[in-house]
Formats: C-alpha cells, structure tokens, sequence
C-alpha cells in the first residue's frame, strides 16, 4: 500500500475556513488518486508532534491547511522527526490563513485546492532554507523590535482580525514604540537605536509588507533588514515605503545578506519567529540559516 498524504488542520483556524478548505483538499487529493489520512489538532502544539508522527511513519508528503503560524510549527516537527531517525517528508500547503506570508514565496498555487492537490499527486519537490534563531527555526521570517510590540499588543482582542488587525495595531504603534538598543559583532561597540531588525527567509511579512521584496528561499542565506529610529512624523512614509517594497533604498534602512549573524542587547529580547512570540534567555543572540533544510511540493 502506498504511503499517504497526512493532511493536517486545525479546524478551529479562521472561524471554520479551514475546516472547509481541508475538506475540499481531501476531496480533490482523493480525485487525484491520492491516499489521504486526516489528523486535526486539538491543543496548541499538535501540529508539530503531528509532523514529527509523519515523519517517522514515512507519509508521502505532509499537507497543511493554515497560515503561517501552522506552517511554521508542522515545519519545527518535521525536523525533529528527520532528526529523531524519520525520512524528509515534503511540505504542501493549502493556504487558510490571514496573512500566508511564507506561501507568498513558493511558486505553486496554494490558494487553489484542485490545482495544489494536482501538485502533490506529480510529486515534484523543491527544497528551501530553514533560519533559526538560537534554536528556534522559522521558515518565512523573525524579527526583533517593533513587530514584537505590534503582537504583543494584539494578544488584546479587537474587531478587526487577520492582516487588518496588524496593519491598524502597526499603525497605532508607530507613535508610541520607543525602539531598541542592540548592535551586530560586526559594527562598532556603540549601540545604536533601532526600530526593527527583520532576518527574512521569504519576501513577505505582516501580511502586508514587503520587508524583503529580493529574498529567496533557496539561496542559502538570510536577508537582514534593519529600520533605524527615526521621528514619529517619518514613521508612517517609511513603512508605507515598507508596503511597496521600496523601503531599502532609504537612508533609514540597512540590508544585509548572510548565512550567519551575532547580536548583542541590552536585555534579553523577546522576538518572534513566523509570527510567535518567543523570549530570548541571554542577551547574544545568533542568527543563521540551515540550506536545504525542508523540501517542500513544487
């Protein structure tokens, strides 16, 4: 008997959309001749200890159903279940999240159930790039400073949800975040003060920003966007700018690409990867990229 798909979702995510788009994607897996085991998580972590479960049980491919924060949890599982003696298992996805941020960059039709499921059945796979900081890995981007103070300010409810209620918390943190003091080993001893430093993976962020409009998943390296303290009144055209995608040829911005990057700060940071909040335990952080480390569906 072939090995399946394990098709993973919550089924809670996005008021009941992803329940939805699983179903159709189990309905059109099958239409492609294709065996599909269905796993639903029912408490906060299952995704990766699902994954990791795929892994060891050598399933054909691991599908999710979600945005960002599903993707990068399945992901964290996989790599502990490669690591704990299970085979690469490829990674689809069937975008049902709110922002998709890290399917922005693959170039397979993750918004289209029939077309993603004929992807799958073909088999074709590619692989990309895993970052970590310290040794937390992230697929799509972390960041440190001011995205932190925009998610820590939505674990609040409001009405708006998804990538309206980050853009409008975004907007509403602009005149109040006071930035941070951290330096790079490779700049001077003086720290600088610093609005946000994003170490991206793939091109997108926040669901609406193009934090790192060249970035590519396969290039073995991460590219590092810092945003320096500037004016409240300068805040708001910069991270417009940050929209577009054309926010890197500021005077405000700095770009740098690597494999590998030491910070320094004043206290240990919080940060997040993919979108989760994570707390640093020591004020030196390191930064670097793990190439190839994930195949996923082509």
């Amino acid at each position: 008997m072939t090995a399946p798909i394990v098709l993973l979702v919550n089924p809670a995510a996005g008021r009941g959309r992803a329940a939805r788009v699983a179903r159709a994607a189990s309905d059109a897996l099958h239409t492609a001749g294709l065996r599909v085991e269905l796993r639903e998580t029912r408490a906060r972590g299952d995704e990766a200890r699902i994954a990791a479960d795929a892994s060891i049980a050598g399933a054909r491919a691991l599908a999710v159903v979600g945005g960002d924060g599903a993707v990068s949890h399945a992901v964290r599982g996989l790599l502990a279940g490669e690591a704990g003696g299970g085979g690469r298992v490829p990674l689809a996805i069937f975008a049902a999240g709110t922002g998709n941020d890290f399917a922005k960059s693959l170039a397979v039709p993750v918004h289209h159930v029939a077309r993603m499921a004929a992807h799958i059945a073909a088999g074709a796979t590619h692989t990309v790039d895993v970052g970590f900081v310290n040794d937390v890995p992230f697929v799509n981007a972390a960041g440190f400073g001011f995205d932190v103070e925009v998610l820590e300010r939505m674990r609040t409810p409001g009405v708006l949800r998804g990538t309206a209620a980050y853009v409008s918390t975004a907007l509403g943190a602009l005149f109040g975040y006071r930035g941070f003091r951290a330096n790079m080993a490779s700049d001077s001893a003086i720290m600088s003060r610093t609005l946000m430093t994003v170490f991206a993976n793939g091109r997108c962020f926040g669901g609406a920003f193009r934090i790192a409009p060249d970035a590519e998943l396969d290039d073995g390296a991460l590219d590092c966007v810092t945003i320096r303290d500037v004016a409240p009144w300068a805040r708001v055209p910069l991270f417009a700018r940050a929209i577009r995608g054309t926010h890197l040829t500021s005077p405000h911005v700095s770009f740098h690409r690597d494999r590998h990057f030491l910070l320094h700060f004043e206290k240990p940071p919080m940060f997040e990867t993919d979108g989760e909040l994570q707390q640093a335990a020591t004020c030196d952080i390191t930064v670097n990229v793990r190439a190839g480390a994930l195949t996923v569906i082509a």
